[in-house]
């Protein structure tokens, strides 16, 4: 049994959520960043975003996460969708969750999902996310990489999983072309299921082998990286704009990342 979302974090109209809203998919949140609201949402200040700032977790368990903000600006941007966080930027900035660093020691699976835009082609290598345990014993690890050379080697999205048992459950190279505009991704692994990359609300590709019915993730100790929209090192940072970020602890399945792909898309 994972962990529950306690309560609904509701804004000033009953059932709305904040900003975007709650998709149809609304359960078993670890975390959720809602930037669709300046007043209610994740992000509340100026224009521009600093080091040291805090992104606010919605989902009523606390994982806030603060801006290590290196030499990247990032900014809150009014003009698109409902508002985002952004970055043009390759610099290494990033957002650190680390209230959540010795948290958690048995997960059976997880689901990252992000809604934004991009506004203008990625190049490149592009990380989205990383979670990991940063090399140590029993390591797990969750992290996407949208790399989008040209011309060669091929745009690809790719996902590097390994289980607290360390088995790798990785979705290999996937050849697609982020483009620009609206983005939604979305990335599973569970127990007894191939792990999963879901773009434009449609599979896009998934594992070779599956979680075993034993394989956990953990997130344990001082050294584990809880980064969501960049990373810690300037080549693969992730220049766009971020709507909305939510992590579960269940594997989202595919009738219901459709379902949210369709609440999401309109709002961009």
């Amino acid at each position: 049994m994972g962990l529950v979302k306690p309560f609904a974090f509701m804004g000033s109209t009953a059932d709305s959520g904040i900003g975007y809203g709650n998709p149809p998919y609304d359960q078993d949140l670890v975390a959720y960043y809602d930037f669709g609201d300046s007043v209610e949402g994740s992000w509340t200040g100026s224009a521009t975003l600093t080091g040291g700032d805090t992104i606010t977790d919605l989902s009523g368990n606390g994982f806030n996460s603060s801006l290590n903000a290196g030499s990247q600006t990032w900014t809150y941007e009014t003009g698109t969708g409902k508002g985002v966080i952004a970055t043009t930027s390759k610099a290494g900035g990033y957002f650190y969750m680390d209230v959540m660093t010795g948290s958690f020691t048995s997960f059976d699976a997880n689901t990252f999902e992000f809604a934004g835009n991009i506004p203008t082609a990625l190049t490149d290598d592009n990380l989205i996310f990383r979670f990991d345990q940063n090399g140590v014993s029993g390591d797990s690890r969750m992290e996407s990489n949208l790399q989008q050379y040209s011309p060669t080697p091929p745009k690809r999205i790719g996902l590097d999983v390994r289980t607290k048992q360390t088995n790798s459950v990785n979705v290999g190279t996937i050849n697609q072309d982020t483009g620009t505009g609206f983005f939604h991704l979305v990335y599973t692994a569970g127990q007894g299921e191939t792990s999963k990359i879901y773009y434009q609300g449609s599979l896009l590709g998934e594992s070779a082998g599956t979680m075993s019915a034993t394989d956990t993730f953990a997130w344990l100790n001082s050294a584990t990286n809880a980064w969501f929209g960049t990373s810690n090192y300037a080549g693969g940072t992730f220049p766009a704009e971020i709507g909305v970020f939510r992590f579960y602890n269940s594997a989202m399945p595919a009738s219901s990342v459709t379902a949210n792909y369709n609440f999401y898309s309109p709002q961009f």
